[in-house]
């Protein structure tokens, strides 16, 4: 169930301003053409009409859609829970944290791929989980987790009990790329890491900078293995988007779109 143009805010706010100018424009004409006088009252009349229709239409799909995703939480939850046990309480997931169906994907593609070392580029509830399942099976793999905040650093930390997995303070940083400048995790904390073999990028916040997840790929490109892939939430949104394309044209990667709660993307080389 994908997401339709009339379901977004903007439309409606859009079929809003597009009948006051229609409203106008009518009286417009009324005035200067001498029109019947119920002819504008008519018209919006109608017209509000049409746009109560369509906010109908778009509470509907948002309830349908919201079940749908209450559905596959539960169901991812349970998907994960079947794989291992939690060795700590988990924090509470979606709104701001990862989605159980995100964290369903991360966890997929670990055991598919194999990974040696993971990267994340935000730490958080996905940081848990990903130490949980490389524990519970043994795995040598290294694992990397990044946080601008000390704080929330120091929290994930708490609860990332495996010995091969890491939650790393990177502040943010100054960096000059393609002519313009970015704020982004300090990555020198990468310094001793070669290869990265799974890259996921859910972080840091949008409210960093416009398409503030873009510097990710030219800052860590050198440091991919040839059979990398790349992870990124939240790509219901707009900068997401636009970061996907560009990484696209500019690094040459094929994409996967994976439904989840908040969008989901895999990419590789």
């Amino acid at each position: 169930m994908g997401h339709k143009l009339y379901t977004t805010f903007g439309f409606f706010k859009a079929a809003i301003a597009l009948s006051g100018i229609l409203i106008i424009l009518l009286a417009i004409l009324q005035w200067g053409l001498g029109l019947p006088l119920f002819l504008p009252g008519i018209a919006l009349l109608l017209l509000a009409f049409v746009v109560l229709g369509f906010r109908i239409l778009q509470l509907i799909y948002k309830f349908q859609l919201s079940r749908i995703h209450d559905t596959n939480q539960v169901e991812a939850l349970l998907w994960l829970y079947s794989r291992f046990t939690p060795s700590v309480n988990l924090p509470a997931m979606r709104e701001v944290a990862g989605s159980p169906d995100f964290l369903k994907v991360l966890v997929e593609y670990f055991y598919s791929h194999q990974p040696k070392v993971i990267v994340e580029a935000g730490s958080g509830v996905s940081s848990i989980i990903l130490s949980e399942v490389l524990k519970k099976e043994g795995s040598g793999a290294r694992h990397y987790a990044l946080d601008h905040l000390e704080k929330y650093a120091g929290l994930t930390r708490e609860k990332v009990l495996n010995p091969n997995s890491e939650v790393l303070y990177a502040p943010l940083k100054d960096y000059r790329i393609g002519g313009k400048n970015w704020k982004w995790y300090d990555v020198s904390v990468l310094e001793n890491v070669d290869q990265i073999d799974m890259l996921v990028i859910d972080g840091p916040t949008e409210d960093i900078q416009p398409l503030a997840r873009y510097p990710a790929l030219p800052l860590l490109k050198g440091k991919l293995s040839d059979k990398a892939i790349i992870i990124l939430d939240d790509t219901n949104r707009k900068d997401e988007q636009q970061i996907i394309r560009l990484w696209q044209q500019e690094f040459g990667l094929e994409a996967k779109s994976v439904f989840t709660e908040k969008g989901t993307v895999v990419m590789w080389r």
